[in-house]
Parts: structure tokens; sequence; C-alpha cells
């Protein structure tokens, strides 16, 4: 039993410098690190178009002007529809595999990290390999929520970061993980 103390010890040694994400500064700093995120998913997936012939959107955008003023039914809308749903399936597989990569190998993904966030098991006892497929999970399940609920809905699964002392957000909790801050220290 000791033996286990002591390693649960040595796991809050090196967390011992992040905090819970409550900070002064840590809210504004997760909206950045989350911005930043986005802009680079979003530069993947115009790699991914250049490269691998992915959706475009700026296709999508150009049919505007041919769908309007057409009934819901016309085959122009239902292709525009479903050029839709293949460019947000696509932006969303890129996001999801880039969040779940860098935060199995980093433990927070280029944005998390600049901010100064790491995402860390909830239960520090649990083994390496759980814990990274609990950040792998928390990455799918982030990038289903976005797809099944749509946008008010995850909103609401972000929002719970607000209402719980430990600024756990919906996706957090159910993958069994938090997310940790550390203020950066002035030199």
């Amino acid at each position: 039993m000791k033996e286990k103390k002591n390693d649960t010890g040595k796991k809050n040694a090196v967390l011992e410098s992040f905090r819970q994400v409550r900070e002064k500064g840590s809210i504004s700093n997760r909206f950045f690190a989350m911005l930043v995120d986005f802009i680079i998913i979003g530069f993947l997936y115009q790699f991914a178009v250049v490269l691998l012939g992915a959706p475009d959107i700026r296709i999508y955008m150009e049919m505007q002007d041919v769908v309007q003023g057409l009934a819901k039914d016309a085959p122009e809308v239902i292709a525009r529809m479903k050029l839709y749903q293949q460019c947000f399936i696509a932006f969303l597989g890129i996001g999801a595999a880039y969040e779940a990569l860098f935060l199995v190998l980093l433990r927070g993904s280029l944005g998390k990290l600049l901010f100064g966030f790491r995402v860390a098991s909830y239960n520090e006892e649990r083994s390496t390999v759980l814990c990274k497929l609990m950040l792998v999970l928390r990455a799918a399940v982030k990038a289903l929520s976005i797809y099944l609920l749509s946008a008010i809905p995850f909103i609401l699964l972000c929002l719970t970061t607000f209402s719980n002392p430990e600024a756990r957000s919906g996706f957090d909790m159910f993958a069994g993980t938090k997310l940790l801050y550390k203020r950066r220290s002035n030199r």
C-alpha cells in the first residue's frame, strides 16, 4: 500500500507546477488555445484538400448563388448539403486525429501547450496505456459531440467548465480526463 502512495506522490510531484484551470487568466488562455488549434486544423484541412482532394468548402460556398430560391428537394440543394456534410466530417476527422496525436505524444495540442495547458487522467493511478487511451477517447468524444450534438449542445458541453470547481468540460468528464494549467513564470 505504501508503494502505491509513493507512486502517486511521484506523479503528483511531476504535475505539481500545474494548477486547476480556474486560475486568473486561464479562461482567456483556454479560448486562445482553442483558437490556435482551430487555425492549425484549418491549415491541415486545406492541406488535405490540395494533397488528397478532400471536399473543398470553397465549392460549397460558391454554390450559394446557384441554390438561392430553389426548393429544399432540388437536386442542387441536395448536392450542396451533401458537400457540406463531407466537408464537415473531413474537418472533424482531421481535428480529432490532430488532437488525439498531440494528446498522446505531448499531453496537449499545440494550442494548449502554447498557452500552458496539459491534459491528464483524472485518476492518476491508471496505467500509462489506459491514460493514453483515455486521451484518445477524449478527442473522439469531443469530435463526436460536435458532429452528433451540433453547435448548441456542444457549447453546453463546453460551458460545463464554468459549472464545476475543476473546470472540466463535458467531454473531459466522459473520458475521465482533466485540463491542467501552468502559468508562465515572469523572468
